[in-house]
């Protein structure tokens, strides 16, 4: 297994999109140790489209974990949300469910997969500026993208789901480097997300899964009746504002490179536009915003609420252009 070292070029690259102070962002990601390249590889219980085969997991307490975790990452509304039957463990706020982000159970590359991710763990997290934990990821999620509170960090739930994100990382070394984990970078824009446009993109593309309103797909033969198949993109039970997917840059590269799905076929001026169309509905309000990012200078420049260590307006750090936001 050979090794690679962070280049200067990547980074001026990560900075363009992030509008991040390049020095000081290098520096804080430091870790003293060179990065190991590593294969996007499924574990053995997993098919091509990650369905787990649960007989091929180890009968044993850390094959139950990965199992209980499993069904909290496919079925999270059923077990940690709103149909939980036990009211006191309605942590997520909403009918999602973390695969409707990262996508087949987080097996999926270039969907915020979870291949190798305990591996990438403890590690900077600019929007706190600090050294965060995986479980302290897993609570962003759910107050953010759930729209709910944070899971106790001893809770069998936690520990489920950071067992079964393990088992995705089995053989991963340490800091490893996998191609696929993150999205792929889009074409950044010299005018402004065109909500018209993307209104337009959303009516062809979106509505078959999503809804006209938003108001997702769900499938009425599950259990509960309200289990998303398409997740609601706007609305009470969508993610809030204080999500990644509700910042630009994010949500374009997300929907670039997974929209729509088993046929991405959009440019990146269609997903900066679509995303803008999207995140310009209605949907619950993330309070303290305002705090996120609270080291300005790596603030992420599609975050649309100051302050800003920019020139820029608020509107313009939300829909853009972003090519001109350079540090």
């Amino acid at each position: 297994m050979k090794t690679i070292h962070i280049v200067i070029a990547s980074m001026l690259a990560c900075s363009v999109a992030f509008g991040l102070d390049l020095a000081l962002d290098n520096q804080k990601k430091q870790t003293g140790t060179s990065l190991p390249v590593a294969e996007w590889k499924l574990p053995p219980a997993f098919d091509e489209s990650g369905v787990l085969d649960e007989s091929k997991l180890p009968d044993s307490p850390y094959g139950d974990m990965v199992k209980y975790g499993y069904k909290l990452i496919s079925q999270t509304h059923n077990y940690i949300g709103p149909n939980a039957k036990d009211e006191s463990k309605r942590y997520a706020g909403n009918h999602l469910s973390c695969n409707s982000c990262h996508a087949q159970g987080g097996t999926k590359q270039y969907s915020a997969g979870f291949i190798g991710i305990t591996a990438r763990f403890p590690q900077y997290n600019a929007r706190g500026d600090k050294i965060v934990s995986l479980e302290d990821r897993i609570n962003g999620c759910m107050q953010r993208s759930m729209n709910g509170k944070t899971l106790p960090l001893n809770s069998p739930e936690m520990r489920a789901i950071v067992t079964y994100m393990h088992y995705l990382s089995v053989g991963v070394p340490v800091g490893a480097n996998i191609k696929g984990q993150s999205l792929k970078k889009v074409e950044l824009l010299d005018r402004p997300a065109d909500l018209a446009k993307g209104k337009v993109v959303y009516e062809t593309h979106c509505t078959v899964c999503h809804g006209e309103n938003g108001e997702g797909m769900k499938n009425p033969e599950f259990a509960s009746a309200d289990y998303y198949i398409y997740p609601p993109l706007w609305g009470d039970d969508s993610y809030n504002t204080g999500a990644g997917m509700y910042r630009m840059i994010k949500a374009a590269q997300f929907i670039k490179q997974n929209m729509p799905q088993f046929n991405e076929i959009l440019t990146d001026e269609e997903a900066f536009d679509v995303a803008a169309y999207i995140n310009s509905k209605p949907r619950p309000i993330k309070d303290g915003r305002e705090n996120d990012f609270p080291n300005r200078k790596v603030k992420a420049i599609d975050m649309d609420v100051g302050p800003h260590d920019d020139k820029f307006s608020d509107e313009q750090h939300k829909y853009g252009p972003f090519k001109e936001m350079k540090y």
